[in-house]
């Protein structure tokens, strides 16, 4: 674990992360991308006292972004981290998949996996309730960043932006289901786990990444997403890594 103390110190290691993905032009940076602005956004609710307790969740915020540091640092020094990060990660691998399958695969496995063990871990046994009302805000304050990715996507591929226009900023639904369906998922993990005992959360989480990864092999290939669309996407898609990344990097808040 970190010995972070702050979202803003969250905020430099994921800048950290970024700028090595641009340089290293991996995919793995888009997530990172749509992280940073995520956090930027709990950051600010924060400030503006839109939380029942803000220094609670500065320590939910930390707790959850370490899962995801730690994951990525043990991939990357090529031992052993949880299943739906390791697929998010390899995922990087493959050239055929849409920047936003990327982030969704992010986004599964932090908020599937991570948030809701996280939640557990920053409160007393037995008493996750008291978190629930701050938890549930978290989703207001991020679906308002979705269209602004969304919006950083459609520079990067043509026919999004398209989209966008024919569906009213519609388009962006798939991001607010993703998130908000799976804030929901984590929410009952943090209650499940919050009333178990020490010895029985490890098979738990594992249970629950078990989940996230299959979630994760469906986000790669999914039977109900024609084969030949993804292609036609993946064409009118931006080829290059670093600027998709820099165009990314500067969704604000």
């Amino acid at each position: 674990m970190s010995n972070f103390t702050s979202i803003e110190q969250v905020i430099q290691k994921l800048d950290a992360i970024i700028a090595r993905s641009q340089k290293n032009k991996s995919p793995n940076g888009y997530f990172a991308c749509t992280y940073r602005s995520m956090t930027l956004a709990v950051l600010k609710g924060v400030q503006q006292n839109k939380f029942e307790n803000g220094g609670r969740m500065v320590n939910l915020d930390i707790a959850f972004a370490d899962r995801y540091f730690e994951a990525l640092e043990q991939y990357e020094n090529g031992q052993k981290c949880s299943n739906s990060w390791y697929a998010a990660f390899e995922a990087a691998k493959n050239p055929r998949l849409l920047i936003l399958q990327h982030i969704l695969l992010g986004i599964n496995a932090h908020i599937n996996l991570d948030l809701g063990v996280a939640a557990a871990t920053i409160m007393p046994y037995r008493k996750i309730n008291p978190l629930k009302n701050d938890f549930a805000m978290i989703n207001e304050i991020i679906s308002k960043i979705n269209q602004k990715v969304q919006e950083s996507i459609s520079e990067i591929c043509y026919p999004v932006g398209v989209i966008d226009q024919l569906s009213n900023g519609n388009d962006n639904l798939l991001l607010d289901f993703a998130i908000s369906k799976a804030r929901q998922t984590s929410w009952a993990t943090a209650s499940v786990l919050s009333h178990a005992s020490s010895f029985i959360r490890p098979p738990l989480i594992r249970m629950v990444d078990n989940a996230a990864a299959q979630i994760a092999t469906n986000i790669i290939v999914s039977p109900r997403t024609p084969k030949q669309i993804l292609a036609k996407l993946k064409e009118c898609e931006s080829s290059d890594v670093a600027g998709n990344i820099a165009v990314l990097s500067a969704t604000e808040v």
